[in-house]
């Protein structure tokens, strides 16, 4: 199973188990990373649901969807190309064929490439239904696992969302628009060249309003880059000589006609299928690069809980440097809680931090922060977030940091270390704003991990006036 597989598979337990992840998985996830233990917890959960399956039919249904709309565009083509030539007169308009093609086709390709850089517009709304009604039609056609699969029409709404709407729709709608008009091309190239293999035409040109010169110009137009790769392809005599009125009087009339039959052929491939093609091949590469890189959205509030599951406060740290005496550092420590400051004044524009948050102290640190910065409010959890956030305080060189963490958190050598790289400079200030549910008056439990806290944060020179502590909306005043 591959990394997408693997993702995948994550989400489609999480869209089954809503907003409350179970926790009868058993296993062992703290050696892990936070993507990691999802997965692994995934493939154990897979074992109950048994939805591997059901992914594997629908990936198969969206090919089965993508061949028979490339087979549909393909006899649509050939259809076109067909009725021009089924005439008594056996003659045919160049320059309507030419028109009929590949005019629809530019225009197509315009209409497309404005709808693909503004992205307001681009919902693919109609498209997204039409497809998932065909694909709904093929499932009925086919043994269905949905009498087997308790979840299947959850999962099924589930995955076409995923594959065209938000997350990858953009480059799969894209590449299936340019894979059906190369399909239609495609057709239409085969089915002339079968038919003029066959059949004996002349190829004229008619009109009522232009003149000649107007085709003598697009003539020359059409005739730049086959001439260049010196193609035999109509000159301004044949151009002249294709005017029905003089047609039949042309002499050379075979040779006439394999210029003009080259230019045809040179037309619908190099202006029409082949940047069609080139543009599916680039969208169906693109989709799949989109595919590998897709990531879970850790911040939902399904993987919040489901972190608090699988790696829980008492027994995980971003850093891994577990403090195994702790216990002892802090009984040689007098501490003491008279001194920090109930209400801490933080300066405007102070950096804020947040470590292992869950969804509720994260919210509430949120509302917290607003008063004194705009700054977003990284929440380090694993080495990527811990890694963005020196990056930031290494761009912007903050003079104060604020740091949120749950009292509940115990205080280790991995916290301890984190905080000496956020307080290189000598001359930065670090605050420490503990989350909490209950009041410490009365709380023995409570009132140790706060003394806990105290004498960390003294050990990286944070004294506890710059320590302070909230419960849930607790007013603090600011600068």
């Amino acid at each position: 199973m591959d990394i997408y597989q693997s993702r995948l598979l994550a989400e489609c337990i999480r869209h089954i188990e809503k907003t409350s992840p179970s926790d009868k998985f058993k296993a062992s996830y703290s050696e892990l990373s936070l993507v990691g233990a999802i997965i692994k917890r995934a493939r154990l959960a897979d074992l109950r649901y048994q939805i591997l399956p059901t992914i594997e039919h629908l990936q198969l249904l969206v090919k089965r969807f993508y061949f028979l709309t490339s087979f549909c565009f393909v006899l649509l083509g050939a259809t076109s190309a067909s009725q021009l030539l089924i005439t008594e007169s056996k003659q045919l308009n160049f320059f309507w064929v030419f028109f009929l093609f590949i005019i629809p086709n530019i225009l197509s390709l315009v209409v497309w490439g404005g709808l693909y850089l503004n992205s307001r517009i681009l919902g693919f709304a109609w498209i997204t239904n039409i497809s998932l009604s065909v694909i709904t039609l093929l499932d009925k056609l086919h043994v269905k696992l949905s009498n087997k699969q308790p979840y299947y029409l959850d999962l099924f709404q589930f995955y076409f969302e995923h594959r065209f709407t938000e997350n990858m729709g953009k480059r799969e709608l894209s590449y299936l628009s340019h894979l059906c008009w190369s399909c239609y091309l495609f057709g239409a190239t085969i089915s002339l060249l079968m038919l003029l293999a066959t059949h004996q035409v002349d190829f004229i040109w008619q009109t009522t309003i232009l003149t000649e010169s107007t085709f003598l110009f697009l003539t020359e137009l059409l005739t730049y880059l086959p001439n260049l790769l010196s193609l035999d392809v109509p000159n301004s005599g044949d151009v002249i000589n294709a005017s029905i009125d003089l047609a039949n009087a042309a002499l050379n009339k075979q040779d006439i006609r394999f210029s003009w039959a080259n230019l045809l052929f040179f037309s619908l491939i190099f202006y029409g299928l082949l940047p069609r093609v080139i543009l599916a091949f680039t969208f169906y590469f693109s989709a799949k690069v989109k595919r590998n890189r897709f990531n879970l959205n850790l911040s939902l509030p399904y993987y919040v809980q489901l972190k608090n599951i699988l790696q829980p406060l008492s027994s995980r740290s971003f850093i891994k440097d577990p403090d195994n005496k702790h216990n002892s550092i802090m009984d040689t420590i007098d501490t003491s809680i008279q001194n920090y400051n109930v209400d801490l004044f933080i300066p405007l524009n102070t950096f804020p931090i947040a470590i292992e948050l869950t969804q509720v102290h994260l919210n509430q640190a949120n509302l917290h922060r607003e008063s004194y910065s705009d700054a977003h409010l990284i929440n380090a959890v694993d080495h990527e977030s811990q890694y963005e956030i020196e990056s930031e305080l290494s761009l912007l060189k903050p003079v104060e940091i604020a740091v949120y963490v749950d009292i509940q958190r115990l205080p280790d050598r991995g916290w301890l270390s984190f905080i000496n790289k956020c307080n290189k400079k000598s001359d930065r200030r670090i605050y420490i704003i503990l989350l909490g549910d209950e009041n410490i008056e009365g709380n023995k439990a409570l009132l140790a991990k706060f003394q806990d806290w105290i004498a960390m944060a003294s050990r990286v020179n944070i004294p506890a006036q710059d320590i302070t502590y909230l419960i849930n909306k607790r007013e603090v005043k600011y600068e």
